[in-house]
Order: structure tokens, then sequence, then C-alpha cells
């Protein structure tokens, strides 16, 4: 340490370059913390060492912000014919924030929507027993998720990103933000007309890292919706997500104006 603090003594140069730097990495952390703190707990500890894990291990292999939009990998034909009839979603894109947690950062759903999306979800299941079930996120690890049944998952037939995902379809977050999986020609369309983008981790398969965390190359996050006809939107593509992970494509229509069965 002494002949350290020589060098710097007599280098006044170094010494102000080292100090500079140090603080900068300082603010920088103090304020990447506090972000991450404020995004909410989810897949990861909501704490110092969920910080650390998240900044030295998960977010080096994460998208840009910029190619969360970026579609190339997916084709331009194929799309489910409801998911085609959807108009662009209104306005600007939602601004997102966080790679683990990934949170909507603007343009919240209003609260009323919670119980719509609730009843969206629970009906989900309840109108196809067959096809999915409820259970605990996997990845959020405190909310449930509609996941695609152990017997058609268990099936060789089930798609690629069903089985990298452990057969989790999607979950909602407290915000009313929502993780989903859309077929490669739906995940386009969506993402083209404003209402979803890429999850950070959601890399192009066969490119390097992909499918690293459990995660394939079409999870999106849906913004969540602001508006009745925006629930519409909601439940066009959570059917045919469902759809996509189960590779049945007699998947009924979802309620989300009231619980089915209650």
């Amino acid at each position: 340490m002494a002949p350290l603090l020589d060098t710097l003594w007599r280098r006044p140069v170094l010494a102000t370059v080292l100090t500079s730097v140090s603080t900068t990495v300082v603010v920088w952390a103090v304020r990447d913390y506090r972000a991450y703190i404020a995004l909410g707990p989810g897949g990861v500890p909501h704490n110092f060492g969920g910080w650390l894990l998240v900044t030295f291990g998960i977010r080096p292999f994460a998208l840009s912000k910029a190619s969360a939009t970026w579609t190339g990998d997916y084709p331009d034909e194929g799309a489910h014919d409801d998911v085609e009839a959807l108009p662009p979603r209104k306005g600007d894109r939602a601004e997102l924030g966080g790679v683990v947690p990934h949170r909507q950062l603007t343009q919240h759903a209003p609260e009323r929507m919670r119980e719509y999306i609730d009843n969206l979800f629970a009906n989900a299941v309840t109108q196809n027993p067959t096809l999915v079930e409820s259970k605990l996120s996997l990845y959020e690890r405190n909310n449930q998720a509609v996941f695609v049944h152990p017997a058609i998952l268990a099936s060789p037939a089930t798609p690629a990103a069903a089985r990298i995902a452990r057969g989790e379809i999607s979950h909602h977050h407290g915000d009313l933000s929502i993780h989903m999986y859309l077929s490669p020609a739906d995940a386009k369309q969506a993402i083209a007309k404003g209402w979803a983008e890429r999850h950070r981790l959601s890399r192009p398969q066969g490119t390097l890292l992909s499918g690293r965390f459990h995660i394939a190359d079409t999870y999106l996050m849906i913004y969540g919706p602001r508006d009745d006809d925006e629930m519409d939107a909601l439940a066009v593509f959570l059917r045919n997500a469902i759809r996509y992970m189960t590779e049945r494509e007699d998947v009924q229509g979802i309620e989300w104006r009231h619980r089915v069965g209650v």
C-alpha cells in the first residue's frame, strides 16, 4: 500500500484520474442499483446480491434496447388471421426497463384492467383444461402463469420454444404488463404493429447464446392494455400463444369480462 501511495503522491495527474474514474463508477453503481430495486421483485433476489447477479451474470448477454424491436429473424408469412387483423397499437411504444426483472415504465394499464387480466388468465385455463394449466411462474417465481399441459409438453412434437421455456406460455406482472411466447410470424406482427417488443434475452434462434436462461427467440413483452379494445387484442395474443406452444389450433376464444364458471 505504501508504494502505491508514494506513486500517487509523485504523480498527481494519475491520482486525479483514478479518483475521477472511481467516483464515476460508484455514482453509476448507486444509480443502477436504485433503478434495479425500483423495478420490484421478479425472478432474482430483490437485493444487492440480485443486482450483482444481473449486472455481471445476465445483463452482458442481453440484446440492446434498440434490438428489442428487430424482427429480421421472423418470417413475413404464416401469422394467424386474428393476429393479422389487429390494428396498430395507438401512440408510441411504452418504455421498458431492466433485463431481469423486465418491466414497463410508462403508459401503464389503468388499475381497472387488473380484474380483466386476472379473468383472462384464469379463463384461459378454465376454457382449455386439456391444453394448459396454471402454476407458479418459473421466470417470475412470485405470480401465476399459464403453462402447456404436462401431457402435451411430454410429446416430442412440442415446439422447441415450449421445451426451452419449460412449458411456460405467459404471465403478467404487478404493473399489468405481460410476458408471452408467440409464434415467430405472430411475434413479427405484434412487434411491427407496436403491441410488443422482444425480451432482451430473447436472442435470435441459432445465434450465440440463444436459448440461454430458458428463454427462446419469441419471448415478448406485451404492453399493458389501456382500454377494452386493447384487452381484446391481449385476448387474441394469449389465444395464439396457447396455439403456438401447444401446437393445437382448437383453442377457444378467451373471455376476459368475467370469470367463466363462477
